[in-house]
């Protein structure tokens, strides 16, 4: 029974796409922390893969705010504030890094999907930078979802460069807060996913 509720609890935080944990954030050693993930249902598989080169995805870069796993706000002000409660799983650059190579591997268009260094000849790698991953506040109750993100695509193990690309998405939030965020970056990140690997299929 107990292990039965267990389940029912751990799928339940799943979809809400939220863990709760306490751990001391710049405040007392029971002040809640919220550590938000990006979710999205993979893509379907192709028949066969359509390209014969295997892929590398390296971890983005970042400057900035987005270097951290803090969810970030830019306000109407022009400044950022990163929050000490509201957390990303990981740095941005690091996680939409590892959908991304989710969904590759999924669809099945590459005969191979890495995210570590292998010895592999012809390996095609992806790179990139976050540039802005996170809500600009309008005022102070309405919130935009901001997704900017540069991604190049090199052959010959970054040797040649084939393909460079900024990604922006906007959304505006049905309400402000930082659950919404999560869910609203969740679909920007997801149309991201689904443009960068058409993108890489028509040049291939």
């Amino acid at each position: 029974m107990k292990k039965a509720i267990l389940v029912s609890i751990s799928t339940m935080l799943l979809f809400a796409g939220c863990i709760t944990v306490n751990v001391p954030l710049g405040g007392g050693e029971t002040d809640p922390s919220f550590q938000w993930m990006l979710l999205w249902d993979p893509p379907e598989a192709m028949r066969i893969p359509v390209v014969s080169s295997s892929v590398r995805v390296k971890d983005l870069e970042a400057g900035g705010s987005y270097q951290l796993s803090g969810m970030v706000v830019r306000h109407a002000d022009g400044t950022v504030s990163e929050s000490s409660d509201n957390r990303w799983v990981t740095r941005p650059g690091a996680m939409l890094s590892e959908m991304l190579a989710r969904d590759i591997m999924a669809e099945g268009s590459f005969p191979a999907v890495f995210r570590t260094a292998v010895t592999v000849n012809d390996m095609l790698t992806v790179e990139g930078y976050v540039r802005e991953f996170g809500a600009t506040q309008v005022d102070s109750i309405t919130w935009i979802a901001v997704f900017d993100v540069d991604v190049t695509l090199f052959s010959d193990r970054g040797a040649v460069m084939l393909f460079q690309k900024n990604y922006r998405y906007e959304r505006r939030m049905p309400s402000s807060g930082f659950e919404e965020l999560s869910r609203q970056l969740s679909v920007l990140s997801s149309t991201w996913s689904e443009d960068v690997r058409s993108d890489f299929l028509n040049i291939l």
